[in-house]
């Protein structure tokens, strides 16, 4: 079953505004690009604080979703441990459907 969540993160995916992988989310952070922030729940707690401290530096939403393996698969990538939503509307959409609970999983 496909849930509001999935749906959303496809069409981020699909619209080109979603990246992934530790070095370019870091860079898009870093510049401001970055309007919010999926952690896979299976993430490295290394890499959980690192991503959610810088987030908390510029002020980025940050959500907790899935496994590495499932948000990968969601964006058509290997296993993934942190996607970057760069679009206000969109990431708009993501958080809404993750704060009404419809991860879908």
């Amino acid at each position: 079953m496909t849930g509001p969540v999935q749906r959303m993160l496809g069409l981020c995916r699909r619209a080109g505004k979603v990246l992934s992988g530790g070095t370019a989310v870091e860079k898009s952070i870093l510049r401001n690009e970055v309007k919010a922030l999926v952690i896979a729940r299976d993430a490295a707690p290394r890499s959980k604080e690192r991503y959610v401290r810088l987030a908390d530096e510029k002020s980025i939403p940050v959500f907790f979703y899935a496994s590495r393996d499932e948000l990968g698969k969601l964006l058509g990538k290997p296993p993934r441990a942190v996607a970057a939503i760069t679009d206000e509307q969109l990431a708009r959409g993501v958080a809404g459907a993750m704060e009404r609970g419809d991860a879908g999983l």
